[in-house]
């Protein structure tokens, strides 16, 4: 039985839709018949030399136009009331770590100066999935496998590069470690294009991993506690700032008689946005309240690209948003486009303030059709990959 060591955001995260890849992945393959797990990698940590190359690449990329978004962006967090008991917040932090213990991983930590040591436990490397290509990232070693010794097996596996545009001194290197990667799966078409754009590489895009698994195999693990005893909408925003999105979520709960479940404060983040949503606000939900919630709405109403993504594994009515109103295929919305055109559900994507929502169930015929069709192709991708 071949060892597999995944390196992802999964190390200490609170992010839900991390968490959840993070668990679906190692899963699916330990299904195949392989010995997979994640590496409890440390990607916050930075050698002094990688962290002077990260922030020149920071620097690269500052406009004014982002500087004077950012500040008002902390002025918003700093002003807007919020009374959350350190209760609440420790309660977060409890459900995320517990989590963890459903997750296939390694025994001990590792960082980018001690990851070279397990060379001697896997047989193959998988990177992804998440935003392992994302800029600020590209200073470290282990998101291309450049720690691994010449006879192992390196691929990335629906790795995304999040909204991160390159200068052309982090393109150089991003090409240069691209190099190690024996095959490469991705996200998003867009990055697909960039890759084969600047490299002799050929790039796959494939199904995150969270689509590998089916809805009953995600209800396994479940918890229900959250779930109201009556209809109810699920808005899960991670975006602040968009009031508006907000609004429309409401006002389609007490047109149509639903109560609102929304989650302020995800990761400890101030969203002034969320104080336009009435009904119940959640402390206590993790990743398995989280496909619970999902499961039981009668509308999900996101700007999260894995809300997207589990709203159509299950079939369960959604409409999603940009985050921030950002568009375009340099922002964190590209992956969001690129999966509702995938499964032919653009119409659900709302971008026009003043849209009328109805609430006609969506057909999921189609969809679902394409989706087993894009699950067939990306397991043969992953396994064909996998083979020697």
């Amino acid at each position: 039985m071949k060892k597999i060591g995944i390196l992802t955001y999964y190390y200490q995260s609170k992010n839900l839709g991390g968490l959840l890849q993070s668990y679906a992945l190692p899963i699916f393959l330990s299904q195949q018949g392989y010995h997979a797990e994640q590496l409890a990698f440390d990607y916050n940590f930075f050698t002094s030399s990688q962290q002077k190359k990260a922030n020149q690449f920071k620097l690269e990329q500052i406009t004014l136009k982002k500087i004077i978004t950012h500040l008002v962006r902390r002025a918003k967090t700093y002003i807007h009331p919020c009374h959350i008991s350190v209760e609440y917040l420790q309660k977060q932090d409890i459900i995320a770590t517990e989590f963890e213990q459903f997750i296939l991983h390694s025994v001990n930590a590792f960082n980018d100066t001690n990851v070279i040591s397990t060379n001697k436990d896997y047989d193959i490397f998988m990177i992804g999935s998440d935003q392992v290509f994302s800029l600020h990232l590209l200073p470290l070693s282990a998101y291309y496998g450049e720690f691994t010794t010449p006879d192992k097996k390196v691929i990335s596996y629906a790795a995304s590069a999040g909204k991160n545009k390159f200068s052309s001194k982090a393109e150089k290197l991003f090409i240069q470690k691209l190099q190690r990667l024996n095959a490469i799966s991705v996200r998003e078409k867009t990055l697909k294009e960039y890759i084969e754009r600047i490299t002799d590489k050929k790039a796959t895009v494939v199904l995150d991993p969270t689509f590998l698994l089916s809805p009953q195999e995600w209800l396994k693990i479940a918890n229900f506690a959250p779930v109201p005893n009556k209809p109810y909408i699920f808005c899960y925003f991670l975006g602040g700032k968009s009031a508006w999105q907000r609004k429309i979520a409401q006002a389609y709960a007490d047109k149509y008689g639903y109560e609102v479940v929304h989650l302020p404060y995800i990761m400890k983040t101030v969203r002034p946005a969320d104080k336009y949503l009435k009904g119940q606000g959640r402390y206590d939900v993790g990743p398995r309240e989280f496909i619970a919630l999902i499961n039981g709405a009668q509308c999900v109403f996101t700007d999260s690209f894995h809300g997207l993504a589990f709203s159509i594994n299950f079939g369960k009515n959604f409409y999603v948003f940009n985050r921030n109103d950002q568009s375009g295929p340099d922002s964190m919305n590209a992956r969001i486009t690129d999966t509702l055109a995938t499964f032919g559900l653009t119409a659900r994507h709302i971008t026009n303030k003043n849209t009328v929502l109805d609430n006609k169930p969506l057909d999921f015929t189609q969809a679902h059709k394409i989706l087993a069709r894009e699950k067939e192709k990306s397991i043969n991708w992953l396994l064909n990959a996998l083979k020697d």
